[in-house]
This record gives C-alpha cells, sequence and structure tokens, in this order.
C-alpha cells in the first residue's frame, strides 16, 4: 500500500507501554507510523525487535517540550509520508510528592514534558490537518486530573493532568470548524513499565496488578475513537480499573 492511501499516525512516547502496544496495533491494521520519544536507543530497539521497515515507521529521538525538534520532526514527517491523520499524545512523567515536597525543578519537569509537550505537538500537527480538513488527536489523561491526586502523591503529575484536560476542551472548540476531532483518554491504574516509578513509594501485589487495566485496554479505547465515523466525536473515554475496588 503506497503512503498516500495509507493513515498516517505519529506516537509520543513510542519506546514502551501504551505507546508501544499502539504502535504495534496501527502497524498491524496498516498505519504508516512516525515514533517519538526522548529514549532514542529503547525506540530503535523497540522498532528491529518489531521487524518494522523504513517504509513503514521513521523515527524521531527528542524532548517532545523542544519546540525546533518537534516542529522539525513533523516537517520531515509530513515530507515523507505526505500528511499525519492522527497524533497520539501518551509520553508522559511522573514523581512522587505533594505540595511541600515537590521541588520547583520537578514541577517544572512534569508541566513541561506532560502538558507543554502536548500543547507543542498538537501545534505542530495542526495546520497539516486544517489543511487537510481532517484529523483525530488523542490526549491521554488521568483520573487524577478530574478529582485530583491524594495526599502527598504525584501533585505535579495530577496538575499537569487537569491542564490536559483544558488543554483538550479548548483544542475542541478551537478545531472542530476544521474537521480536526480531539479526545481525552482519562485513565485509572494502567499496569505498564511507568508504574514502576511508584515502586519505591507504593508497593503492588501481583493480584493487585492483574486487577489494573492492560496497556492493551488503552489501545482498545484509542482504536475506538480512531475508528469513530465522521458523525460521532468521543470527545472523552473514562476507562475505570472496575474490578479494583
Amino acid at each position: 500500500m503506497s503512503a498516500e492511501n495509507r493513515r498516517v499516525s505519529l506516537i509520543t512516547g513510542a519506546d514502551r507501554g501504551i505507546g508501544l502496544a499502539l504502535a504495534h496495533r496501527l502497524a498491524d491494521a496498516g498505519h504508516a507510523l512516525i515514533l517519538h520519544s526522548n529514549e532514542g536507543e529503547g525506540l530503535a530497539k523497540a522498532v528491529a525487535e518489531a521487524g518494522w521497515t523504513e517504509d513503514q515507521v521513521i523515527t524521531a529521538s527528542h524532548d517532545v517540550a523542544d519546540v525546533e525538534a518537534v516542529d522539525a520532526a513533523v516537517a520531515a514527517a509530513v515530507a515523507r509520508f505526505g500528511k499525519i491523520d492522527d497524533l497520539l499524545n501518551v509520553a508522559g512523567v511522573a514523581y512522587f510528592g505533594g505540595v511541600l515536597t515537590t521541588d520547583l525543578e520537578i514541577w517544572e519537569r512534569t508541566l513541561r514534558t506532560n502538558l507543554t509537550g502536548y500543547f507543542l505537538m498538537s501545534r505542530a500537527v495542526l495546520p497539516h490537518m486544517k489543511d487537510a480538513g481532517t484529523g483525530t488527536i488523542v490526549n491521554m489523561s488521568s483520573i487524577w486530573g478530574k478529582r485530583g491526586a491524594p495526599a502527598g502523591a504525584m501533585f505535579a503529575y495530577a496538575v499537569s493532568k487537569f491542564g490536559i484536560e483544558g488543554l483538550t476542551k479548548c483544542l475542541i472548540e478551537e478545531a472542530r470548524p476544521w474537521g480536526v476531532k480531539v479526545s481525552s483518554i482519562v485513565l485509572d491504574k494502567v499496569d505498564t513499565g511507568f508504574r514502576d516509578n511508584m515502586l519505591p513509594h507504593i508497593d503492588y501485589t501481583p493480584e493487585q496488578r492483574a486487577r489494573m487495566l492492560s496497556a492493551d485496554d488503552v489501545v482498545d479505547a484509542t482504536m475506538a475513537i480512531l475508528n469513530s465515523s465522521g458523525r460521532a466525536h468521543p470527545s472523552t473515554i473514562e476507562l475505570d480499573a472496575w474490578l479494583w475496588a
């Protein structure tokens, strides 16, 4: 299938976890992929292990909040594939700490990756989607971005996810006249390597982790958004780990 006839999807945080699971599902569906990660070695290893070719996949290794790198990578992707149909904002960081224990460096790093990165990626792809009159942006969010983090937990992370919910709602209104859908997936307890960041603070048992969502559950929800009809706009999907309770 030629690039012109393939759907082209850009995924951030694509070297592992939800991002990598999305890449596998979309590659299986025939999408051309632009995979972003600030972990260049990990991304190269993932691509090699998957056996993806240069015809299928191009990669970019940079910080999602590096404005010049983001713009250059998106421009290179459009030059290669001619378009970007989907932007899947997955990349994120999380650090433990409450309002009194989160230092300024961690606060700024979290907001820079989790919120500014989503803004810059969206800003870079939207002109191309606007010109095409179609496109989809999916932002990975968190239940902590709707009800807040527990006291003393991941304060900056929760604030960044509140920001993503606001970013998504504002983008929906701005991009609607251009035919571009913008959605968020609000996640609750996903068992990926991202959760390993919590292990020094919370030690989950194997039984507890088995009741969490999997990366494939998140991919299923994302595919529902990407495959929705032109009449339907699933603006928010709240994906509960309902067995946890």
